[in-house]
């Protein structure tokens, strides 16, 4: 009778383990501004993004700087520590800690590391990486703090706490965000049509998409209505804090004679214009620009650093000029992208920084992976291709105040004598596919391969 019952109380706890899951909370890093001026415990709070209802209380802070993305710890000579009070609802029997961080790209701070809770975990990449503390499960051990001390200079990210579903659940039940609504719903429209997003969840954010990818927080955040051009199906979804996001939905629009050109703008003088916006750094402070993407319209840019030196592309306040400007240093790029498949770049403008004018330091000198970029007048234009994604690379340092990008469909239609290449498909604008033996005057879409055209037969 024993063994039988030991059976079945084993049987119990593999049907247990069975049905138990990982579940996980995350207290996530950002502030409003950057800022050169350390957190203290009653302001340490206002550099946390997401999970503060996870927090009871924070102490013991020291060399903690708040970025707009992550919190800062150390500077120079002082190591950076604070410890993290949990609320009652968050603790619980940890099975691991994982920290989101990267260290410094410098050689003063590759052995950078970070203290969790009396064990040391490593930071040696430059990029941000997890780093799991694993805990042995201990019922009669609740995680009650975080106790974090930074060895070097590190950017800490988040930090997710995992642990067993057995132990119930600490997010409080949410509600969903309202799915976000078109007007006009879709359908066929005007050229210039304004297509309005709104979602009944007040405080709510949205974000869309304008080439078909589903959205996500890192899409293009609504800000004022889409003014279309071109057919196009826009997607979108809202989020909002301490809320699970809504359902994506989307709008197919059909554009009635689509104008041939639009224009982008980028505002590094005002950097709270941007989309996302920056808040101005202070004088002579900057911020890393590196990996990050701007928008406007169906245009976005990349910057990317080459990881080389102690340099990096930023976005600086100097003090010899008003506002900010970016710097590209020798090699470091920015990547111009057409979002919406029936535009092509046709030109780019810089504007270069008034900083550095009266030394003679002030310049613009880009190395185009495709086309041609005039030195003289700070313009790039395409060599007669079509192109919808564009790197330039700084030679030496690049100094830019703003850029305007001109977009164009015009480049995209080519006139061709139809030479019945029995490689090629053809169809029309609606996508109907037709013989290049009945083909008429007008506009035809020409696959060949893997690339697609659009032609005009005369």
């Amino acid at each position: 009778m024993k063994r039988i019952l030991l059976a079945f109380a084993i049987s119990l706890g593999i049907i247990g383990a069975i049905k138990a899951e990982e579940r996980s909370y995350s207290i996530v890093f950002g502030a409003d501004n950057a800022s050169t001026t350390s957190l203290t415990n009653s302001t340490f709070t206002d550099a946390i993004k997401a999970g503060k209802s996870y927090v009871e209380k924070v102490t013991s802070v020291v060399s903690v700087f708040p970025e707009t993305d992550c919190i800062k710890l150390s500077s120079g000579s002082k190591n950076g520590g604070f410890n993290i009070w949990l609320a009652e609802d968050a603790q619980v029997v940890a099975r691991r800690i994982v920290v989101n961080a990267r260290r410094y790209d410098n050689n003063r701070d590759v052995e950078a590391s970070v203290m969790l809770n009396s064990e040391t975990l490593y930071v040696p990449e430059v990029t941000d990486a997890d780093y799991s503390l694993s805990i042995p499960s201990r019922p009669e051990r609740k995680l009650t703090n975080l106790i974090v001390d930074a060895d070097h200079r590190l950017y800490i990210n988040s930090i997710t706490v995992v642990y067993d579903s057995a132990q119930g659940d600490v997010e409080q039940e949410r509600e969903t965000v309202a799915a976000p609504v078109f007007t006009p719903a879709g359908g066929s429209v005007s050229v210039g049509t304004a297509v309005e997003i709104k979602c009944s969840t007040e405080g709510a954010s949205i974000y869309y998409t304008i080439d078909g990818a589903e959205p996500s927080s890192v899409s293009t955040l609504y800000t004022e209505p889409v003014v279309l051009f071109n057919d196009i199906t826009l997607k979108a979804f809202a989020t909002k804090d301490g809320m699970d996001p809504s359902e994506a939905v989307s709008a197919t629009f059909r554009v009635r004679n689509p104008q041939a050109s639009q224009t982008s703008e980028f505002n590094f003088s005002d950097p709270s214009t941007l989309n996302p916006a920056i808040a101005a750094p202070a004088l002579k402070e900057w911020v890393d620009l590196d990996g990050r993407s701007f928008t406007d319209g169906d245009v976005a840019i990349t910057f990317a650093a080459t990881g080389a030196g102690n340099t990096s592309v930023r976005l600086y306040r100097p003090y010899d000029a008003d506002g900010c400007d970016v710097r590209l240093y020798d090699g470091e790029t920015l990547t111009v992208r057409s979002m919406n498949p029936n535009y092509v770049l046709r030109e780019i403008k810089f504007e270069m920084s008034l900083s550095g004018a009266a030394t003679g330091s002030a310049d613009i000198n880009f190395i185009p992976s495709t086309g041609e970029f005039d030195w003289a007048s700070e313009t790039w234009t395409p060599a007669g291709e079509d192109v919808c994604e564009l790197t330039l690379t700084s030679a030496m340092q690049s100094r830019l105040a703003g850029m305007t990008v001109k977009l164009d469909t015009t480049s995209a239609v080519r006139a061709i004598e139809i030479d019945h290449d029995h490689e090629a498909a053809y169809y029309t604008i609606q996508g109907r596919r037709v013989s290049a033996s009945t083909l008429q005057p007008g506009l035809y879409i020409r696959v060949r391969g893997n690339k697609a055209d659009k032609i005009v037969v005369r």
